[in-house]
């Protein structure tokens, strides 16, 4: 079995059996369908990266469905590997340094106002809407890898291209946790508009949360000059993001 992303998506049995066995181990939060679109290509990247795969990628085989099911054993070199994810992954996560971070610059506001003159967008070398600069800026301030002063990121679709990718070390999640990034998209157009950090969900029904993010306000969300704590409903989200490290 060999199984890749392709155009149009790979349907069957055995891509029913394969998401079967990604989603009771956790990788795939997605619907089992049978049919292997991005949701299933990524779990297997998350799958191979925790089995210890030297490098791993979006593509299905015999190893990984066996190691799924038990029946086969993984090598010294991918225990090896294994254990030095664990023993990283038990450090204080990017995700929680970012959600700090950002709460530490709530309030600032652009100089003058409307300008989109901001701490952020002075610090990233681009004057203009700076939500992504925002989160960027939490990115870098915790280490990540994913975020670059004057790279990544800047323009909301191209961070959200890139999770839905697994490039950069940034995935789509459908169950964020504290400091996950989050996009918007206010219109419903397919394209994300605005971005920040997903905080907590604020009802049992997971419609609600509360989020941190730059460049908003109360009159505009995607342009109102002020790092902000505020409620967001799941209707307007386009997408959740998790960053690896």
């Amino acid at each position: 079995m060999r199984i890749t992303l392709v155009s149009p998506h790979t349907k069957g049995s055995h891509v029913k059996a394969l998401q079967r066995v990604l989603h009771k181990h956790g990788y795939l939060q997605g619907k089992i369908d049978g049919e292997y679109g991005p949701d299933v290509a990524r779990a297997v990247f998350r799958a191979k990266y925790w089995f210890g795969y030297r490098k791993p990628d979006q593509v299905a085989g015999d190893l990984l469905y066996s190691l799924l099911k038990g029946t086969k054993k993984m090598t010294p070199a991918m225990k090896v590997r294994q254990l030095k994810r664990k023993r990283v992954a038990k450090k204080t996560p990017i995700r929680l340094k970012m959600w700090a971070e950002a709460g530490k610059q709530l309030g600032q506001t652009e100089h003058p106002p409307n300008s989109n003159r901001s701490k952020f967008s002075l610090w990233y070398g681009i004057i203009g809407a700076w939500c992504a600069m925002f989160v960027s800026w939490c990115g870098v301030a915790a280490k990540s890898v994913a975020f670059k002063r004057g790279k990544h990121y800047a323009y909301v679709p191209y961070m959200a291209n890139d999770a839905k990718a697994g490039r950069n070390n940034l995935a789509i999640t459908y169950k964020p946790e504290t400091g996950d990034t989050v996009t918007y998209d206010w219109d419903n157009d397919g394209v994300p508009d605005h971005t920040g950090l997903f905080g907590r969900w604020l009802n049992k029904e997971h419609t609600r949360f509360l989020a941190r993010e730059g460049n908003t306000g109360h009159s505009n969300r995607s342009n109102g000059g002020m790092s902000m704590e505020v409620e967001r409903s799941v209707t307007d989200v386009y997408c959740f993001i998790h960053v690896g490290k």
